[in-house]
């Protein structure tokens, strides 16, 4: 992946927090181990009706460099 792109993915058809597997409704979703690269965020539908769940990687150094940039910091906070 280029060192300036970011991705994002989900599946707007399964109801994840739908299930119950026999432990009671999920509290959180998480996408799991596979697919992970620098720059990917992944949504859910969140729990509540509209909301959304948002589950994004980031590298060490990209984090650092995303607090280091004034203007995003200034877009973000």
């Amino acid at each position: 992946m280029k060192n300036n792109a970011c991705f994002a993915s989900s599946s707007p058809r399964f109801n994840f927090y739908g299930n119950d597997f026999g432990w009671g409704r999920p509290m959180a979703v998480r996408s799991g181990p596979a697919n992970k690269a620098d720059g990917k965020i992944t949504l859910f539908a969140g729990v509540e009706e509209g909301s959304v769940d948002v589950e994004a990687c980031f590298l060490p150094e990209t984090l650092q460099g995303m607090g280091n940039d004034t203007e995003f910091m200034q877009f973000v906070s």
